[in-house]
């Protein structure tokens, strides 16, 4: 039963990949570089550039939003909503619906680099900061699709946005201990240091 499952899984990663390529890409490459700018490369980067940097980020993953779920929609003849919570995942999981689940991992991918983009940008946003405004966000874009009659109105679809938020918020802390323990300088190299001055 386990195999049968880790097939399945793979066989809906590779469709998933193939699908929806320039999100993956575009969400790879942006994740990777920022983390190896911010924490890896370059730990000791100024905080008055590090935080024009991580503004900058901020913007780009906005526009991503924007593009990913508003840019590339045709408008529709109605308005268009489902309040009917974890319909999407019942449709997937029990009803085979592979496109469901497909926009169901574009919903928390697309929102993943928030979680950790508002840390720097905001210093520190604390964990229910970053659920307000990944929600609030989230509502937006759902509330513009329903307005203009470009999309579907989902509650599922905020669910997905925010948890995909917390997912990367999660990830900055965990990812974001290790680094700065390595480049903590220890007490006694910094007595010694201003000792010489």
């Amino acid at each position: 039963m386990l195999q049968e499952f880790i097939a399945k899984a793979i066989w809906f990663l590779k469709i998933y990949y193939v699908e929806n390529q320039l999100l993956v890409q575009f969400l790879l490459l942006f994740v990777i570089t920022y983390m190896l700018l911010m924490y890896w490369l370059n730990p000791r980067l100024s905080p008055v550039l590090r935080k024009v940097l991580a503004i900058f980020c901020l913007l780009v993953e906005l526009a991503g939003i924007a593009y990913f779920t508003l840019g590339f929609r045709e408008i529709g003849t109605s308005h268009r909503y489902e309040l009917e919570m974890f319909w999407s995942y019942k449709e997937w999981i029990f009803g085979g619906n592979v496109e469901l689940g497909m926009e169901v991992i574009n919903n928390i991918a697309l929102f993943f680099p928030l979680g950790f983009l508002l840390n720097d940008a905001l210093k520190k946003a604390s964990f229910w900061k970053v659920l307000m405004l990944s929600m609030f966000l989230s509502i937006a874009v759902e509330s513009t699709q329903l307005v203009y009659k470009i999309g579907l109105f989902e509650l599922d679809d905020i669910f997905n946005n925010t948890m995909g938020a917390m997912a990367g918020w999660c990830l900055f802390h965990i990812l974001r201990s290790p680094v700065r323990n390595q480049c903590r300088v220890p007490k006694r190299r910094r007595r010694y240091a201003q000792a010489r001055l």
